[in-house]
């Protein structure tokens, strides 16, 4: 079995040796039940059907964000929020992933360079970890989409001090003010989940 060190080295399906607390219908899937055609084409015919454009482009960006970070960053767990509606796209999800501090390269360096410009916090929680909140937009011709990201690192204890954990929670919301507010307590839930996180002895 593998360990969290293995984890952060390349293994993806690995158990790692930390805990969250999330609100009931959470769910935990791995990446790849999520991203393939098979596995999205049921929601998204849903949504066509109904009418409703914003929705489509709300899932085809979560799911785009989600390749993205497979891609780049090795994303080895999500964390799905439960459904709004029927058919609709998960309004938030956490993606965990590995980072690894460059040689030479200092915690504080690495951390600012993850943020570029936003500014870093410190969340208030039981383990040493940082916070870069992140918020972009995407139009179409239907909708504009709001994402807004919470990207937590936690360095793991012992070792070298060159592995982290990275958090990435994404929040989608459209342009309207029950969105919005939908958004704004999903937020709330992402720096809530946080808060929990603890480290736990490896099996």
């Amino acid at each position: 079995m593998a360990s969290l060190r293995e984890e952060l080295t390349g293994e993806r399906t690995a158990r790692v040796s930390y805990s969250l607390l999330c609100p009931p219908g959470w769910t935990k899937l791995p990446p790849a039940a999520l991203v393939g055609n098979d596995a999205a084409a049921p929601a998204i015919a849903a949504m066509k059907s109904a009418g409703r454009p914003d929705l489509v482009l709300q899932f085809r960006t979560m799911l785009s964000t989600l390749k993205s970070a497979l891609r780049e960053r090795g994303v080895f767990e999500v964390y799905l929020a439960p459904e709004r509606e029927p058919g609709a796209p998960m309004p938030a999800m956490l993606a965990v992933s590995p980072f690894v501090i460059p040689d030479g390269v200092s915690w504080d360096t690495a951390v600012s360079r993850l943020a570029k410009s936003a500014p870093v916090e410190v969340p208030p929680a039981d383990v040493d970890m940082r916070l870069i909140r992140r918020r972009s937009e995407l139009r179409d011709e239907s909708a504009l989409i709001i994402t807004d990201e919470l990207i937590y690192l936690v360095p793991v204890p012992g070792g070298d001090g060159r592995k982290a954990l990275l958090f990435q929670y994404t929040v989608l919301s459209v342009d309207d003010p029950d969105s919005t507010e939908l958004a704004k307590g999903l937020v709330f839930i992402g720096e809530a989940i946080m808060s929990t996180f603890t480290w736990v002895p490896a099996a």
